[in-house]
């Protein structure tokens, strides 16, 4: 493990698009086999892009009521990532949690330059849509769809908290829960009362950009394919803690009862 992280260590100093293969390659001799007691259903559409694609693992032993729902979401820096990286990678999410009684759904984003704001956000409302409609179903495992909880890492949780915070979508204008759970939302552009739906149980950030530092060339380029600008003053009001700054105190997203959240960084999360 040592010469991994030596050299994830060495990369990132001088970071640039691309070099996230290279860790994804020392990482994939350690990623466990697929185990027998696990079933998966993948490549399901979940929304009209190309990319609006979901893979499902859940355990293969019947349970009485279902099982609890984790949602990942891959990152990539906005520009790369993918449910199925490789033969194991993110495979070995989908296998960790089903084998502790989740069914676990991973689910792709668009990616720069192909999507600018709000697409990865209304991406996440309709990955979570999908798993409303159809994650109880038998061919799914049987999840319940009331006990969701999401988990994005690192672009993926950042477009999980704009779809949150901002919460303000087209395809919720025709929910037939519209009228239900209504709150402010925290994009002052699409300002509107909509319903925190489908549920979530919990959220779990995990290494995060809230916010960026964009001295950094490679945010730059992100930043401005994304937001249409690197100006502070155009992006930030839109990224995850802009829009989180935004939300009224009396917002139910605001309170630990009501939406657990966990947030950590992790150090060598390849």
């Amino acid at each position: 493990m040592e010469n991994i992280f030596a050299k994830i260590a060495q990369d990132t100093t001088k970071f640039d698009l691309g070099d996230e293969e290279g860790w994804r390659k020392l990482y994939e001799p350690l990623y466990p086999e697929a185990p027998d007691n696990v079933g998966v259903v993948k490549d399901e559409s979940y929304g009209p892009a190309e990319r609006n694609r979901l893979d499902v693992y859940f355990p293969l032993e019947e349970k009485p009521g279902g099982y609890p729902v984790v949602l990942y979401v891959h990152g990539g820096g906005f520009f790369s990532g993918d449910k199925g990286w490789s033969e194991k990678c993110w495979a070995n999410v989908g296998f960790f949690f089903a084998q502790r009684g989740f069914v676990t759904v991973l689910a792709n984003h668009q990616l720069v330059p192909h999507v600018v704001y709000p697409g990865g956000a209304d991406d996440m409302q309709l990955a979570r849509e999908w798993i409303s409609e159809n994650i109880a179903k038998e061919k799914y495992g049987r999840g319940i769809p009331e006990k969701v909880v999401l988990l994005g890492h690192s672009s993926g949780g950042a477009h999980i908290a704009m779809n949150l915070y901002a919460a303000g979508d087209e395809f919720l204008d025709n929910c037939h829960l519209h009228s239900l759970l209504t709150q402010d939302i925290g994009d002052p552009k699409r300002k509107t009362n909509v319903p925190l739906f489908p549920p979530v149980a919990g959220v779990i950030y995990l290494s995060v950009p809230f916010w960026f530092d964009r001295r950094k060339p490679v945010r730059q380029r992100v930043i401005r394919h994304y937001w249409g600008s690197d100006e502070e003053e155009v992006w930030g009001p839109l990224s995850a803690l802009g829009l989180f700054r935004n939300l009224p105190e009396d917002s139910p997203l605001l309170d630990s009862e009501q939406l657990p959240v966990y947030i950590g960084s992790v150090k060598w999360d390849w």
